[in-house]
C-alpha cells in the first residue's frame, strides 16, 4: 500500500474543511451531524468545519426569471473564501439550483460544468483537496409547488419541471464521471439520498422528503453518514441517537455552536443573497463557539461518551454494540463463558449464515465484530483490526487469540491479519473467500467482477493514486497480491490452521483463483489446509447445511492452541 493510500485512509488529527453549497448546505444539519461525530466519538481529532453553503447559489451562474433576486453564484464570492479560510479539504456541492428546475438544456448543463471545472481548478490552485458531491435528489411527491409538464414557457423552484430529477440525474452521472477523470473524490448523495426515500416510501406511503428539495432530519443524517463513509472511511448502519432531532442536550449544544460558526463566517466572506446574518464578528463568534466545547463534552460523557454503548438481545444472547475508533463494534455474549474465555471474530458480514457463531455461542464462546467495510483488507484495515482485538480482548476479558470467520471478501482481512499478526490467530475459517483481488472485484479472471467494488479496492490500495494506465492498475494489483502471499509464510509456520470451504461452481469468487491459491501457499510449507469443496456449489449459501464439521474444526484447533 502506498504511503499516499495510507495517509487518505487514516483520519486526520487536524484539518481545516470548507463547504461551498447552496441552502441545504447552508442549512448545517448535516454538517453539525459530522461535527458531533467527531466531538463524541473521535474526541482527540480536532476538525475545523467551515460552512459556507449560500441559500439559492449555483455554480452556473444561471436564475431563472420569476426568482425573487438574481441568484448568488459561488464565483463571485470563492477567490476570497479561499483567502479567508485557506482550507485544507473543501466540499463542493451544486446543481439543484443550476438546472433552475427546468427540463435539461444543453446550455444550462454546460454553464454547470464549467461553473464546477472552475471552482475544482479554483480550489486546486490553492494546494486544497477538493471532494465533489452529487446534487441531492428532487422528490416532486414532497414538493409544495405547482409541478409542470415539459414545453411550457418557464419553470421556477415553485413551479418545477415534474421531472426534473431526471435532469439532476444527468448531472449527477457528469459529476461522477469528471470526478474519476480528475482522480477527486466523489460522495454520491443521489444514491444514498435515493434509496433513502425509497425505503420510507415503501414503509409509509405518504412519507415527504422535506419540502422535495431541502431534506430533513433522516436525509441530513445520510448526507453525514455518506460522507462519513467516503471521505473518512468510516462505514455505519446506525442513526445515532441524537442524530434523529430528539431530545438530546449534546446535540443541541452542537448545534448552538455550529449556529454562531455558521453565521459568523458565512457573513465574514460576503455573499450576493440580499437575506443577511445578524451575527457577531468572526473573531468574537470563534471566541463564543470555543467556549461552548466544555459543555459540550460533559454532555456527550453524561450521553454514552465515545463509546456510548447499548446492551440488547441477539437470538436469545446478550449483545453490545458500541464505537471503538469511531467504528461500529459489537460483542455478544454466550450465557456462561467456556473456560479460557474463547472467542470467534467475524471479519466482515456480521449475522449472515450464523449457524456456527450460533452454535459456538452455545458452547460459551464469545462473538464479536468490528466494521471495517470497503477497506477490503488492505494493511491500513488490518492495523485497525489488531487494535480491536487487543481492546475487546482486554475489555471482555477475553483469550488473547480468536478464531477468524472470513466469508467472500472477509477473507482478505482474516489472511491480510493473521499473515501480519500470526501469533495473535488461533484459527481461520474462511468460506469462499477472496484471496486475489484479481478475481474479486477486479473480474480479470473467470469470475464476474464488481467494478463499483473494483474502483473502491484500487483507492483503498492506493492503486488508483499511483496508476497512470490500465496496465499499471493490473501490475499493481499483481503486485499487491503477490505480497499478500508471500506474507502469508508467517501464519503458515505458526501453524495456524485453516479450513476452506467453497463450492466449486462459485461465478463470483472462483475456486481455482481463490481458495486453490491459498491451498498451494500452505501446502508449499508442508502444512494441509482442510478443505470442504461443495460440488456445483456457488457463493452463496454461505456455511453448511449442518455446521457440525466447522464447529468441530474450531473446538479443536481453540484446545490445541491452548495446550
Amino acid at each position: 500500500m502506498t504511503v499516499e493510500s495510507a495517509d487518505l485512509l487514516a483520519l486526520p488529527l487536524r484539518k481545516r474543511i470548507v463547504f461551498f453549497g447552496d441552502s441545504i448546505t447552508e442549512n448545517g444539519t448535516y454538517i453539525r451531524n459530522l461535527e458531533a461525530f467527531f466531538l463524541k466519538h473521535l474526541p482527540e481529532h480536532r476538525l475545523e468545519w467551515i460552512n459556507l453553503g449560500v441559500s439559492s447559489e449555483t455554480a452556473a451562474g444561471t436564475s431563472e426569471a420569476d426568482h425573487p433576486f438574481p441568484r448568488p453564484c459561488v464565483h463571485e464570492r470563492l477567490e476570497r473564501a479561499l483567502a479567508e479560510v485557506q482550507p485544507d479539504w473543501a466540499f463542493i456541492c451544486y446543481g439543484m439550483n443550476d438546472g433552475i428546475y427546468h427540463p435539461l438544456g444543453e446550455q444550462r448543463f454546460e454553464a454547470y460544468r464549467d461553473g464546477v471545472r472552475r471552482a475544482v481548478d479554483r480550489v486546486r490552485g490553492e494546494g486544497a483537496r477538493v471532494i465533489l458531491m452529487t446534487p441531492p435528489p428532487f422528490d416532486v411527491a414532497s414538493a409544495g409547488g405547482e409541478a409542470l409538464p415539459g414545453g411550457m414557457d418557464d419553470y421556477s423552484f415553485e413551479r418545477p419541471f415534474i421531472d426534473y430529477n431526471a435532469v439532476l440525474d444527468r448531472y449527477g452521472d457528469w459529476v461522477r464521471e469528471y470526478g474519476e477523470a480528475e482522480g477527486l473524490t466523489v460522495v454520491d448523495l443521489r444514491g444514498s439520498l435515493g434509496e433513502l426515500i425509497r425505503a420510507r416510501r415503501e414503509a409509509d406511503p405518504g412519507y415527504r422528503y422535506g419540502d422535495g428539495i431541502h431534506p430533513n432530519e433522516d436525509g441530513h443524517w445520510v448526507i453525514a453518514r455518506t460522507i462519513l463513509s467516503r471521505v473518512f472511511h468510516l462505514e455505519l448502519e446506525r442513526m445515532p441517537d441524537w442524530a434523529d432531532g430528539g431530545d438530546s442536550a449534546f446535540i443541541r449544544l452542537v448545534g448552538e455552536r455550529r449556529a454562531v460558526l455558521n453565521a459568523a463566517w458565512r457573513e465574514h466572506v460576503g455573499h450576493t443573497n440580499p437575506n443577511k446574518m445578524e451575527t457577531p464578528p468572526l473573531a468574537e463568534a470563534l471566541l463564543q463557539a470555543e467556549a461552548l466545547l466544555p459543555a459540550i463534552k460533559r454532555a456527550a460523557l453524561e450521553e454514552g461518551g465515545a463509546e456510548s454503548a447499548e446492551v440488547s438481545e441477539w437470538m436469545g444472547f446478550a449483545r453490545t454494540d458500541f464505537y471503538f475508533g469511531g467504528r461500529e463494534c459489537v460483542v455478544v455474549a454466550p450465557q456462561d463463558a467456556a473456560p479460557g474465555r474463547p472467542w470467534v471474530w467475524r471479519s466482515e458480514f456480521f449475522g449472515a449464515f450464523a449457524d456456527a457463531d450460533l452454535a459456538l455461542l452455545k458452547q460459551g464462546w464469545h462473538l464479536a465484530y468490528c466494521r471495517l467495510s470497503h477497506l477490503y483488507g488492505c494493511p491500513y484495515a488490518a492495523g485497525q483490526m489488531e487494535a480491536f482485538r487487543a481492546e475487546v480482548a482486554a475489555k471482555y476479558g477475553l483469550a488473547p487469540k480468536p478464531v477468524l470467520f472470513g466469508f467472500s471478501r472477509g477473507g482478505l482481512y482474516a489472511l491480510r491479519y493473521a499473515a501480519l499478526y500470526p501469533d495473535r490467530v488461533a484459527a481461520l475459517y474462511l468460506d469462499a473467500p477472496v484471496v486475489d483481488i484479481r478475481s474479486w472485484p477486479g473480474g480479470q479472471g473467470a469470475g464476474r467482477g464488481a467494478p463499483e467494488e473494483w474502483r473502491d479496492c484500487l483507492a483503498a490500495y492506493g492503486i488508483a493514486q499511483a496508476a497512470s494506465s490500465p496496465a499499471d492498475v493490473a501490475r499493481l494489483a499483481g503486485e499487491e497480491t503477490e505480497r499478500l502471499l508471500a506474507v502469508l509464510v508467517a501464519p503458515a509456520r505458526a501453524g495456524v490452521p485453516v479450513l476452506l470451504v467453497s463450492g466449486d461452481a462459485d461465478l463470483d469468487v472462483p475456486f481455482e483463483e481463490n481458495g486453490a491459491v491459498l491451498e498451494r501457499v500452505y501446502q508449499a510449507h508442508g502444512v494441509a489446509v482442510t478443505a470442504i469443496l461443495k460440488p456445483g456449489g456457488g457463493h452463496h449459501p454461505h456455511s453448511l447445511p449442518d455446521v457440525t464439521p466447522i464447529v468441530e474444526f474450531v473446538l479443536t484447533a481453540a484446545a490445541n492452541h491452548s495446550r
